[in-house]
């Protein structure tokens, strides 16, 4: 995630100033407005950074409202942040505000529909929603931009389960618990191993997995 946040930051201020094609030689033909709007908008999306990671912080620290005001800062300088919109989708939905946190997944997607995380946590929504088929859709193209997303494969595997595909739900939280223990996250294995044995033995509806809230996690967000 950090090096799609730098490539973000490059896209946009990879324009006039820093575009390759700008050299001393040509820089005294652009006008003096064109390079001021220029740098205006660097300004502004370097102040929407501050701001996107004073998110980050106030809802790391359980400040979620104040998190969602940060983010709201960063947004009216820079409408286009996909990760913002993410982030402040993660903090609506912690508020329990599900539908607003959809809408937010929506707008990052359509800004950049290449981050599998995105697809997870509105998977995951979409699943706390009723929308079990779509949540199952959000998690397979996770899967198919990521193949070694374990917290998607766990929670495809929930999704699985209580449509009463016990089957490929238990192939799903198989695969999770593998990719868990090749990636040393020994908390997570272990609640992957105890989601399949209650598969095995329980009704679909009785199956309640805590894994579709730990990619809230953000040092987990980071990591993908």
């Amino acid at each position: 995630m950090k090096k799609w946040r730098l490539t973000i930051t490059t896209l946009i201020l990879g324009t006039i100033l820093y575009s390759p094609s700008v050299c001393a030689k040509n820089l005294a033909n652009i006008s003096d407005f064109r390079i001021k709007s220029s740098l205006l908008a660097q300004s502004d999306l370097k102040d929407a950074i501050v701001y996107f990671h004073q998110g980050i912080n106030r809802h790391t620290f359980g400040d979620i409202k104040g998190a969602i005001e940060e983010y709201n800062k960063a947004l009216r300088l820079h409408p286009n942040f996909p990760e913002v919109y993410y982030k402040r989708g993660i903090s609506r939905y912690k508020l329990g505000d599900l539908k607003g946190a959809i809408a937010d997944y929506n707008k990052a997607i359509s800004l950049n529909a290449n981050y599998p995380g995105i697809y997870n946590h509105r998977g995951f929504t979409r699943h706390d929603l009723g929308d079990l088929k779509g949540a199952i859709a959000d998690f397979n193209q996770a899967l198919l931009l990521n193949p070694n997303f374990p917290e998607a494969y766990q929670n495809r595997g929930v999704s699985r389960n209580k449509l009463g595909d016990k089957k490929g739900a238990i192939t799903d939280l198989k695969t999770a618990a593998n990719l868990f223990q090749q990636q040393k996250r020994i908390s997570n294995y272990q609640e992957v191993i105890d989601l399949i044995k209650k598969t095995e033995n329980r009704s679909p509806t009785s199956l309640r997995s805590r894994g579709s809230r730990y990619y809230i996690n953000y040092n987990q967000v980071e990591k993908s």
